[in-house]
Parts: structure tokens; sequence; C-alpha cells
């Protein structure tokens, strides 16, 4: 009988760490929601859409014209696969009408600028300006580190992060840094996905060549993966023989 009871209160112990143990380690992880709203109403929640990227030095623009005499618009077309890059001093230069300045306007801007020149020599001109070079690159604790290439040049952190395969779990979503250039220079913004105030950020929209980094948080070691994935392994298998050697005092007991 004392045995009987030294190896049930030994299960018990042994069976409510492995419990222990279980549930904790399957307990859900605190604040890795990208933006935890608050209970507001909707209609108090307003995210400008009508963001346009302004052209900096260094952007290849391609620029298309037609007009409803082509014949007349031949010596202002720009070479077909070619780019108009903007240089040092902000302008691009543009077949016949010489030196544009582009940096700091945004691509309807620079059309209309374009369309207005052209007017002077050409009937109904329609000018389409598009960035040739539009790239953010994602680095850090995100699935897939690289370049993407933004097609319709708009695009927000979170549409970068998703095609980067999103934020990994050891990735700090309450401070994801972007790098961007700025008048020469670069600057670093930081942008709290888990807060939904996020959508005013001045880093909300990218703006071509920006650097998105994901900080790690407490990424464990390969060691330290070894040691918890065996320590799993060890409880799971500490739960299985304590059953089983309560069943057996069970069928012995009888």
């Amino acid at each position: 009988m004392k045995n009987y009871i030294t190896l049930k209160s030994t299960f018990i112990l042994f069976l409510s760490a492995f419990l222990i143990i279980q549930f904790s380690s399957c307990s859900p992880a605190k604040d890795l929601d990208y933006f935890s709203y608050p209970a507001y109403d909707s209609s108090h929640m307003f995210v400008q859409e009508s963001y346009e990227v302004p052209i900096k030095v260094g952007d290849d623009l391609s620029i298309s014209l037609s007009s409803l005499k082509p014949e007349y618009a031949t010596p202002y077309l720009v070479p077909l696969g070619k780019n108009l890059t903007v240089d040092d001093d902000g302008y691009i230069l543009y077949p016949q009408l010489g030196p544009i300045k582009a940096v700091g306007l945004t691509r309807n801007q620079l059309r209309d600028l374009l369309i207005n020149k052209l007017k002077v020599y050409l009937v109904d001109p329609v000018v389409l300006v598009d960035f040739a070079n539009f790239k953010i690159t994602v680095m850090g604790e995100v699935a897939k580190q690289g370049t993407i290439d933004v097609k319709t040049s708009k695009i927000n952190i979170l549409e970068a992060i998703a095609q980067a395969g999103d934020i990994t779990q050891y990735g700090r979503k309450e401070s994801v840094t972007i790098i961007r250039e700025k008048n020469g220079l670069r600057e670093f913004g930081y942008v709290n996905l888990l807060s939904h105030n996020f959508f005013t950020s001045p880093y909300y929209r990218l703006q071509q060549n920006d650097i998105i980094y994901v900080r790690s948080e407490n990424k464990p070691s390969f060691k330290s993966q070894k040691v918890m994935k065996n320590i799993s392994v060890g409880t799971t298998i500490l739960g299985i023989v304590s059953t089983i050697a309560f069943l057996i005092i069970n069928l012995t007991r009888n």
C-alpha cells in the first residue's frame, strides 16, 4: 500500500510538471497583432490615399508621347527603350525642349509641365510619365529578404512586408526601421506596427529606394533551439511513461 501511494504521488508530480510545461509552451504570444485598433467607429478613421511619390535625384523616368499629328511628334519622342535620368541638379534632358527641372515634382506634375511646353509645337500632346527604377528593399526578420520591384509606383509598408512573406516570430513589429534618402542624405525612421497610429506616419507610404529593416528580438541560438527541442521531446516521453505507470499501478491494484 505504501509503495502504491509513493508511485501514485510520483505520477501526479510528473504529470503536473508535464502539463505545466506543455501549457506554458502553447500559451499565445502577446502584442503580435499589427494594429490593435481600439473600439473606434470606422467613420472616425480616415487614411489619405492620394499620396504621390516625389521625383528624386537619380530616378530613371520612362516618358512616352503621342499627338493627334504623330508625324510632327517624332523629334520630341524619347528613343524607345531609353529612360531619362534625373541628374544631380534635379533636371532631365528632354529631346528638343532641353533641361526640365523634375526633382520634387510628382509624375503627374511633370506630365502636365511637359504637356504645356509641347503644346507650343504639337496638336493635343499626350504624355505619360512613370518610374523605371522604383524599388524597395526588405531586410532582417522577414521570410524572404530582397528587393521588390514596384510596378504601380505606389506601395505602403504593409504591402512591402506582405510581399516579403511577413515578419517572422522573432521580428520586432514595434520598431521597424525605414532608411530613406532625402536631399542627398540618409534618414532613419521608425514605425510601430502594433499601433493603429502608424497609418499617419510619414513612413507608411514608401518611396523609391526605401530600405525596410526588421530587427530581431532575442532570437534563440541554434544550440538553444536544440536544447528546447530536446526538453520538449523529454517532457512528451515523461508524460507517456507516467501514463503507462499509472495504468500499471491500477492494474496491479486490482
